[in-house]
């Protein structure tokens, strides 16, 4: 059975708020991000540029392939797209600010990791909420999909793996112009490792009565 409108926008939007303060939380441990948000922060470190409009602009610019990519599209989800990429990028910058106390000093290694990880499981638990709404996702998702029905017959672990070229790219680059790898540490391989099997354990298990339309 579908799910109303109004519990689809409530999950949507505490999806979003948990993403963002799950990619706040990795920020603040200095113990590594997912891959888009590490090549974000690569490219606000090597153009001294707010972190917020780098994940804006890098958002933005998959939606554009997105739309090359798709045969046909509705201006309806781009739009609503955009919205969610600006909101994404606010809010993260938002929380990183809000939560800065909680930043652990260079020498509280067991901090970074409870924070890593809370702020994995918090992105996963939100990504799953806002995927079962079925409103908008960030663009990057839609890409992996995208990408997988193209091109490699439904296998959404390999369309993944294409969809990360773009921001492997960035990631290489901002390498190149400030000589350190910027956001990429044991958090990044936890969540590469582990984000597919959380979402899905909490498609399961967190409100399992609301479910994907």
């Amino acid at each position: 059975m579908k799910n109303r409108l109004t519990t689809r926008i409530l999950f949507f939007i505490l999806g979003l708020l948990l993403v963002t303060v799950g990619n706040a939380l990795m920020i603040l441990s200095g113990e590594g991000n997912g891959i888009w948000t590490a090549a974000a922060l690569g490219m606000a470190a090597a153009f001294q540029q707010p972190l917020s409009l780098m994940i804006i602009l890098i958002g933005c610019a998959v939606i554009l392939l997105n739309m090359f990519l798709l045969p046909a599209f509705s201006w309806w989800h781009v739009a609503g797209s955009v919205l969610f990429v600006f909101f994404f990028g606010e809010l993260i910058h938002f929380f990183a600010n809000f939560l800065a106390f909680l930043r652990p000093g260079s020498e509280a290694v067991f901090m970074k990791l409870a924070l890593v990880v809370l702020g994995i499981v918090l992105v996963c638990l939100g990504t799953s909420f806002y995927q079962r709404a079925s409103l908008w996702m960030y663009p990057t998702d839609f890409l992996t999909d995208i990408l997988a029905i193209r091109f490699f017959d439904g296998k959404a672990w390999k369309g993944q793996l294409l969809a990360f070229a773009p921001a492997v790219s960035l990631i290489l680059l901002a390498f190149f112009l400030k000589g350190q790898l910027i956001g990429i540490q044991i958090g990044t391989v936890l969540a590469l490792l582990f984000n597919g099997e959380l979402i899905g354990l909490f498609h399961r298990y967190a409100f399992p009565s609301f479910k994907h339309n």
